[in-house]
């Protein structure tokens, strides 16, 4: 059967790459579709993972920066797809990831077109169905539609057990654990005292003024003891000029605003600084390999890494202001982790021995 990698944003990629190299390096070829939501930084990707697989591209890679944007794009997403697949590419193993609008259409392209669905980093829930969202509704809807589920823990593990019809594999740890020692990134780190980095771009944060406003007020006040580097997402840039929160942000002397970089850039930026606030999923599991401090700017999440080690749910301005004036984000550096299995070997080994 074909491997079918079919990749959306940046977050899938540095994800699945190390699942993609893993089949490369044993002499099997895998297709990679792009659907095109992310664009920023997705080919420099692929040439820091070493994957060799040309990506075909459904549509232009055009950066959906907004819900009315996206909501017209996966459409058409889902029609060519289908169509695609319909083509050329039946009875395959298709391979979608986590929890974002192409994996929903790719999920439900690849059951028209009568393929297997192996969801990678399956099982994840936050237990409630419209925190995070859109994110928490499409896991499972995922669920329902997935055949093979990848789970990163025994608690994912259980939870998948809840559906019939499946079956479950443990990877032992998400794909990322492989992406971060692939890369060797800790060998690459020199710390900026007084220094944090912030990546801030979910719906519930950057779509609503007044929570936008809080944000940014916090930040220009932690400048004040702080040099603050920003990596600022499209759709989070796109928010801060039209809510008028931009200029207050670039004229803040203490706080640089970056594009979105690579991911060895993001990582070892992360890394050199005192502590990273962040509400990004794949952020929590990267830096709780580190045991890097890290403020998740959220009420819940899906991921138990580093939740009561080195990570902190912090869903409050004013609590996460003076959790830092306390210096109390010292207490949560911990040691790096080692990794012990390969998530992607064991991916590998499962859908090549079936």
């Amino acid at each position: 059967m074909n491997h079918i990698f079919i990749i959306g944003t940046r977050a899938q990629l540095i994800k699945v790459a190390p699942v993609i190299y893993t089949f490369e390096k044993n002499k099997i070829e895998p297709l990679i579709i792009f659907t095109g939501q992310h664009r920023d930084t997705m080919e420099d990707l692929l040439n820091e993972f070493s994957i060799k697989t040309k990506p075909f591209y459904l549509t232009t890679a055009k950066e959906h920066a907004s819900i009315l944007s996206l909501l017209t794009w996966a459409p058409s997403i889902l029609i060519k797809l289908v169509q695609y697949l319909k083509k050329n590419q039946r009875a395959s193993n298709i391979y979608v990831h986590g929890d974002t609008l192409t994996t929903l259409i790719s999920a439900i392209a690849g059951k028209i077109a009568r393929n297997r669905i192996i969801h990678l980093e399956s099982g994840l829930t936050s237990n409630n169905l419209f925190d995070p969202f859109p994110e928490e509704i499409i896991r499972r809807i995922v669920f329902r539609l997935t055949d093979i589920a990848c789970c990163p823990s025994q608690k994912d593990v259980l939870n998948m057990q809840r559906y019939k019809n499946i079956e479950i594999l443990n990877t032992q740890g998400n794909t990322i654990l492989d992406s971060i020692t692939q890369l060797k990134l800790v060998e690459k780190v020199t710390m900026v005292p007084n220094s944090c980095v912030v990546s801030i771009h979910r719906f519930q944060n950057i779509n609503n003024l007044q929570r936008l406003h809080e944000i940014v007020d916090m930040l220009i006040e932690i400048s004040k003891n702080y040099a603050i580097s920003m990596v600022l997402h499209p759709a989070t840039l796109k928010k801060l000029k039209s809510f008028n929160l931009y200029d207050s942000l670039l004229n803040t002397s203490n706080i640089k605003l970056l594009p979105r970089m690579t991911y060895q850039k993001f990582i070892t930026l992360s890394l050199s600084s005192d502590f990273v606030i962040s509400d990004g999923g794949s952020n929590q599991e990267e830096l709780a390999f580190f045991g890097h401090p890290t403020i998740i700017l959220r009420d819940t999440t899906e991921r138990s890494d580093g939740i009561g080690k080195n990570a902190i749910l912090i869903n409050q301005t004013q609590d996460a202001l003076s959790f830092i004036a306390n210096n109390n984000f010292v207490n949560l550096k911990y040691p790096s982790k080692k990794l012990t299995a390969s998530p992607s070997t064991i991916i590998y080994k499962y859908m090549t021995y079936l």
